[in-house]
């Protein structure tokens, strides 16, 4: 009798130890799968539950892996939604930046990276206006957290002082060289503000979503149009009011034939600068609507041989010589483009070297076949010995109206417009043109035109 109740004593020490261990073993493991709950690792806790379900009764362990599968694919959606959201913010044009209610930004897609000049590792979680020094900005962002409502505003942003300091230093360094690009070097950014509250389910507000439209190339476009609306009308008003005078003039006074005799080629040739400036208006409209005109293949060569014939005779006047070279290659070779329009930007480059020559001196026409980043391409230079182009020149000879020398130009019958139609030309031919001057030691203007 003492033998078997020993042995039932034994028994239930046995599986009360063994309950023992698997309630510690049990609780270690639901402890476990509570923090990785906690933790977001809903996964991990899938795989452990998976692992150790021996140690939980089959219903409670069926249950537990099918609640940590729901939260794993849950969790895998809400990732993939997140990332979905990044990659639609991160393709705007437009610059994005997510700020909590401390003004910390927590989001910034890669227009906004691109607007301030900045990188995600040195901004993301610092305080607006130390991250991005604009007070318009950090103003916006403000009303908008404390008031709870949408503002916007226009205001000008500046590049920090790495890019200006780059910007300075691309500008300066070259002094007797600028090639035009379509790149904007200015600093200055003209930008439209739109800043939005975000509020939690309690209606507080929890940040703000800032959304700013980058306007400098609008603004840029309206001031040209405005320049050139007040420039035509002065280049109109000057010899429609010399020919008025003159017309007044004679009729005033038709028994005169002095006074005939003297205001008549006056109003013929007002009439004639009249007819050129109205021509280069329309040639200047036409080539900024030709971006999408047909291509054919043209002999570059033939182009500028045909130019200097035509100029032959006004340099022989002007006692200037004007020779023309070209390589067999150069020959060789076609360009797809207009063949009127390119001999439009011949005939304004060398009409203008020819303008820009003193009597005895030179002008030469170069072609070329060169090898360039994207292949090869046909350069075209216009050559000369004449006065030359002073650096703070260099980078407005491509505007519309604008003259280095307004005596002479005038004078000489310009109108301004001539190196403004060929820049358009050269860009609707997908090429550039680089222009090298000195004063006193003479005006090289190149331009580059692909061959496909």
């Amino acid at each position: 009798l003492c033998a078997v109740v020993c042995c039932v004593a034994v028994g239930f020490f046995l599986l009360w130890r063994k309950a023992r261990r698997d309630s510690r073993h049990r609780m270690e493991l639901c402890s476990e799968a509570l923090r990785f709950l906690r933790e977001g690792e809903y996964v991990a806790a899938q795989n452990l539950m998976q692992r150790r379900r021996d140690l939980l009764p089959p219903e409670l362990s069926r249950e537990a892996v099918a609640t940590a599968q729901s939260l794993a694919k849950a969790t895998r959606e809400q990732e993939l939604a997140r990332r979905e959201l990044e990659d639609v913010m991160s393709s705007l044009q437009d610059a994005v930046l997510v700020v909590d209610k401390n003004e910390r930004l927590r989001f910034l897609n890669a227009a906004a990276l691109q607007l301030f000049d900045v990188r995600i590792q040195d901004v993301l979680g610092a305080h607006l206006l130390e991250a991005l020094p604009s007070f318009g900005l950090e103003s916006c962002v403000r009303l908008a957290l404390s008031q709870g409502r949408s503002t916007m505003n226009e205001q000008s942003l500046y590049s920090s002082s790495r890019s200006k300091a780059e910007a300075r230093a691309n500008a300066t360094s070259s002094t007797r060289s600028a090639e035009f690009t379509d790149n904007i070097s200015d600093a200055r950014r003209d930008v439209l503000i739109r800043v939005s509250p975000v509020r939690s389910s309690a209606g507080q507000a929890a940040g703000a979503v800032a959304i700013i439209q980058d306007l400098t190339e609008m603004r840029r476009l309206e001031r040209v149009r405005r320049d050139f609306v007040a420039n035509a009308s002065h280049e109109l008003r000057t010899p429609i009011a010399n020919i008025r005078a003159g017309a007044e003039t004679i009729l005033d006074n038709p028994d005169e034939p002095k006074l005939i005799q003297r205001f008549l080629p006056q109003i013929v040739e007002e009439s004639e600068r009249l007819s050129r400036l109205v021509s280069d208006l329309l040639d200047l409209a036409q080539a900024d609507a030709s971006s999408s005109a047909r291509r054919d293949p043209v002999d570059v060569c033939e182009v500028a041989q045909s130019v200097v014939q035509r100029l032959q005779e006004k340099a022989q006047h002007n006692d200037i010589a004007l020779d023309i070279e070209y390589s067999e290659e150069a020959c060789a070779v076609r360009v797809p483009g207009d063949f009127a329009g390119l001999e439009q930007v011949f005939f304004n480059l060398l009409d203008n070297a020819l303008i820009y020559t003193p009597s005895g001196g030179k002008v030469s026409l170069c072609v070329e076949l060169l090898a360039g980043q994207s292949g090869e391409e046909i350069a075209a230079s216009v050559q000369d010995n004449g006065l030359g182009i002073p650096l703070e020149d260099q980078e407005r000879v491509f505007e519309r109206f604008y003259r280095v020398d307004k005596a002479r130009s005038r004078a000489q019958g310009g109108t301004g417009l001539g190196l403004a139609i060929v820049k358009h030309i050269v860009d609707n031919h997908n090429g550039r043109i680089k222009l090298q001057s000195a004063p006193g030691e003479g005006t090289t203007f190149t331009v580059f035109l692909p061959l496909s």
